[in-house]
């Protein structure tokens, strides 16, 4: 009796171990982190792709050919169009899942020995039919079932409106994305510029003024010369180096970020457009009023807001839809080889309805949820609309700055320029040293620096006044042309922006609430006549408005 039991113990303990270990392996879920050598291996491979994906350029390179480039191979106008195509195939899949389920089913069955079974009457108890069979131990089974449910549907049909406002706010984005890189691309462009024109003179000055120095400073050592006038003279030379030192610093790094943005190898040698002392645009007046109005109508963010509104209320519906009954058709075609059934094929056709109760209590909480969430996103969106105000109204009073901040260095070069002018005649004639002559070229050369700053500021600005209005430069989809097509629409509005040209907004005006506003791009639509160039004078200006409940903020400058 104990070997018998033994003998059946084994299995079952057997059983028990195996069952332990492979319980025990599937505890051990925690991924194994990614070794150095992995690391190493990854970074190679994208620092390959990386130059192989690089786009050299050729001839001389303008801020519409700089823009076009960046809108066509930068990675981050790359990424937000990948971003924009994905919510669009979502879409798609959003709409296929609201068709009925289709399912096609085969199999084979088999079993050892005929399925076999007795009757017994329900009033005597007794065995009314001997052992019995009516299907064979192989037959195979096929069938061809059609479903559809149109409580699912409809909240199907729901989500796939979610899915298109989705996509259409991906669209939003992408265009706040090309916004963002516009602005840098300009920035970046005009201080590369300078740097072009100006950094082949700045290295042999400052190699002469550090000389200059270090001869200074060696005849005050040896008291040839007055110590006070010595240190004075060392104290402004020095002041005019360090700033030239930062700003070589600033412009040199202006190259680098200029090339990463339009896709070529930061060593590459581009070739710019030089800057001329006339570079800036003309002063312009625009309408304050006219700039909140394109703003609110037109910014990405408060246009996102508003699909994120639709897109609540979708949720408001679909809790609606989930209170009804649920009503399904179903229909299938089948088939079975048993050779004991009189009909092997035959096709079946039912409609079923059924009712959750509990959703008469969970569904007005529900609705209640959905109504509130989209009360905030109305409320976010008042909200942005006060911030967007504010912003608009202080990138138009920096625009404003900058071009009195160009106007004055304009008058300090000048000045500079005449300075060096008689320094060098009196140098010539011996009445001026060499070292003072050159502090004094150094000063004129901070000057040219300042005033192409300013020159390059005066172009920032308008750009981001016209992106903080949200007018497009070109459309988001607009890298799928080819380079110089895209360029000369770059070209195109760029010359729009700055002659003062504001989007014809009638459309929007007069468009149902429910009606997606495209956002209009300069030089697409028949604009507006430009206002007449006005000098800047402060008490000309329009005052700039700014919505009831926001708090006016003064801009530093």
């Amino acid at each position: 009796m104990r070997l018998i039991l033994a003998e059946r113990t084994r299995p079952t303990a057997r059983a028990t171990l195996l069952g332990a270990l492979l319980l025990l392996g599937a505890c051990n879920l925690r991924p194994d982190p990614i070794t150095a050598e992995q690391h190493l291996d990854r970074a190679r491979a994208d620092y390959a792709a990386l130059q192989k994906n690089y786009i050299p350029h050729e001839g001389k390179l303008d801020l519409a050919t700089a823009i076009a480039r960046t809108l066509k191979y930068n990675y981050d106008t790359q990424l937000a169009k990948a971003e924009t195509t994905l919510q669009e195939r979502q879409v798609d899949l959003a709409f296929a899942q609201m068709l009925p389920r289709l399912a096609a089913d085969a199999g084979y069955n088999w079993r050892s020995n005929h399925n076999s079974a007795r009757s017994v009457s329900e009033r005597t108890g007794l065995q009314s039919l001997d052992y019995s069979y009516s299907e064979e131990p192989q037959h195979g089974t096929a069938d061809l079932e059609l479903s559809w449910n149109l409580l699912d549907a409809g909240v199907s049909y729901f989500q796939a409106k979610q899915q298109g406002y989705r996509a259409l706010v991906a669209l939003e984005r992408r265009r706040k994305v090309i916004e963002n890189i516009l602005r840098s691309v300009t920035d970046t462009y005009w201080r590369a510029t300078a740097a072009e024109e100006l950094l082949p003179q700045l290295d042999p000055l400052l190699t002469r003024a550090q000389k200059v120095l270090d001869a200074s400073r060696a005849a005050s050592r040896n008291g040839l010369q007055p110590q006070l006038a010595t240190l004075d003279f060392q104290h402004n030379l020095l002041q005019v180096i360090t700033e030239l030192h930062h700003m070589r610093a600033d412009l040199t790094d202006a190259k680098i970020q200029l090339a990463s943005l339009i896709n070529v190898p930061p060593t590459q040698a581009l070739a710019l457009v030089p800057m001329s002392a006339t570079i800036a645009p003309a002063t312009l007046n625009l309408d304050m009023s006219r700039l909140e109005e394109t703003g609110l109508a037109l910014r990405p963010e408060l246009r996102v807001e508003a699909y994120q509104e639709k897109i609540d209320r979708q949720d408001i519906y679909k809790e609606m839809i989930r209170m009804m009954p649920g009503i399904g058709v179903l229909g299938s075609v089948n088939f079975d080889s048993n050779r004991y059934l009189y009909n092997n094929a035959w096709g079946v056709l039912g409609v079923r309805a059924t009712w959750n109760l509990i959703s008469l209590i969970q569904g007005p909480k529900a609705i209640a949820v959905a109504e509130q969430s989209l009360e905030i996103t109305k409320q976010r969106r008042l909200a942005l609309s006060v911030a967007a105000l504010t912003q608009i109204n202080l990138t138009y009073r920096t625009y404003l700055s900058a071009l009195d901040d160009l106007k004055m260095s304009e008058q300090a070069a000048a000045v500079e320029g005449e300075i060096q002018k008689y320094a060098r005649n009196a140098g010539d004639a011996g009445a001026e040293s060499e070292a003072e002559v050159l502090r004094r070229n150094l000063s004129g050369l901070v000057a040219r620096l300042q005033r192409d700053r300013s020159a390059a500021a005066v172009h920032t600005s308008l750009a981001g006044v016209y992106a903080s209005v949200g007018v497009d430069l070109v459309p988001p989809n607009a890298d799928l042309e080819d380079l110089p097509a895209l360029t000369a629409r770059v070209t195109e509005a760029i010359a729009g922006w700055e002659s003062g040209q504001l989007p014809d907004l009638v459309p929007a005006k007069t468009a149902s609430v429910d009606t997606p506003v495209p956002a209009p791009v300069v030089g697409a639509v028949e604009p507006p006549a430009p206002a007449k160039p006005v000098s800047v004078v402060r008490k000309k200006q329009p005052k700039p408005t700014v919505a009831r409940n926001a708090t006016p903020v003064t801009p530093a400058g």
